[in-house]
This record gives structure tokens, sequence and C-alpha cells, in this order.
């Protein structure tokens, strides 16, 4: 192979190369905030649930009476946030999210805590 033909194989090569790394060279990286509501203008509501049927709006202890009067006044302009304790069993975490969406026709978003750390 000539010197000629070496060269023009590299230039061919590095412009291929330049041209498959300019997607990623020219997208934004900064990051973007994003709505904890995926719902637009609705009103965010986020529920603890921790063992035995203790519930918190808010952070302020709630009955499950006033907690599903709550959420039917609200209706569908409410976005419910379910944050279980991790203490509560799987079967219990399903049938209380499977309660909160029969309540109201908004979005009910389960948030699970983050792992523990090792």
């Amino acid at each position: 192979m000539s010197l000629a033909l070496q060269c023009l194989v590299a230039l061919s090569l590095l412009v291929c190369g330049a041209v498959a790394a300019l997607p990623e060279i020219a997208r934004d990286r900064s990051p973007r905030p994003r709505p904890l509501s995926s719902v637009t203008g609705a009103v965010s509501l986020w529920l603890v649930q921790a063992p035995d049927q203790h519930w918190y709006l808010g952070g302020q202890a709630i009955e499950s009476g006033r907690l599903a009067a709550l959420l039917r006044h609200e209706g569908s302009r409410a976005a419910v946030h379910y944050l279980p304790s991790a203490a509560l069993p799987l079967g219990e975490i399903s049938s209380s999210l499977r309660w909160l969406r029969s309540l109201g026709s908004g979005p009910v978003l389960l948030e699970l805590p983050p792992p523990p750390r090792p």
C-alpha cells in the first residue's frame, strides 16, 4: 500500500469518526428540571403509610376515613404520591395502592424509598 493510499484511508477514518461523534458533542448536557406532577396544574398530595394503617398527608397524621373523603373530593385535580414504609409487606402496599386508585380518577404514583446503604 502506498503512502498516499494510507493517508487517504486515515483521513477517511478521521472524517467518519468526527461525523459519528457530532450528535454526542452537540447534545445539550445541562440538567432539565422535571415537574413533580404528571398532570399539569394538578395539586400534589404526598401520602406516607406507616405500619398499622397509620397515614400521613404532608407530614401530618390523618385518619383513613378523612383521607378517603379528601381524595374523593379532590377527584382528578390531585396527583397522589404514595410512599409506603419499608416495614410494610408487599401485599399491604399493593392493596393500599389499589384502594388509593379506587378513590379518585387522578394519578397515584408509587414513590419507593431509596435502597438501604450496605
